[in-house]
């Protein structure tokens, strides 16, 4: 009975360990860190041995072929600004080469303070050397052509009893003729 007795509290002991072992496994799967993509390390937010919380950033990944310019525009000219437009980036390091890139996209919230409309810009070929994140860059973005139209010089135009128009010269003489300016 004794002997019996040893056996059974020995399989509780030997279920108990296993338990204990099945805990600390999964224990040990919550402390390994998994980047959802591969990237570069650009910023370690703990260290080891650092207590961190569910859900806490402990290092920030950025993918090197996917790098973008956050770019402000005056939202008076940024009329026209569309996905896929082509720009050129120049690097604040690398003033003297020009760089292919396009508008990835543009963001739907535009900044109320500043009055500036955002866009991401994206290189069409990463650089060889990858700038510093948060470098200042300078964007153009080529809009597309206007279609041909009539072109009155500033010079030319007058105002009239409130209304802005031009001289036309008609039957050797001058007619006022009202016009509306604008692109």
């Amino acid at each position: 009975a004794s002997a019996s007795a040893n056996r059974d509290a020995a399989r509780q002991d030997i279920a108990r360990i296993r338990a204990d072992r099945d805990g600390m496994i999964q224990q040990r799967a919550n402390l390994r860190l998994l980047a959802p993509v591969s990237g570069l390390v650009v910023a370690r937010n703990a260290e080891s041995g650092t207590t961190v919380v569910a859900g806490q950033a402990v290092v920030e990944v950025i993918d090197p072929a996917s790098l973008w310019v956050n770019v402000r525009f005056d939202q008076l000219r940024a009329s026209g600004l569309r996905a896929a437009l082509p720009a050129t980036i120049v690097l604040r390091s690398q003033a003297q080469q020009k760089m292919a890139g396009r508008v990835e996209r543009v963001e739907p919230r535009a900044d109320a303070v500043t009055e500036e409309a955002l866009a991401k810009v994206v290189f069409d070929h990463a650089p060889e050397t990858l700038p510093p994140i948060g470098e200042l860059a300078e964007v153009t973005v080529a809009q597309p052509e206007l279609p041909a139209t009539l072109v009155v010089p500033n010079a030319a135009l007058k105002h009239q009893n409130g209304k802005t128009g031009v001289w036309l010269v008609e039957n050797d003489g001058l007619r006022f003729v009202t016009v509306q300016t604008g692109a």
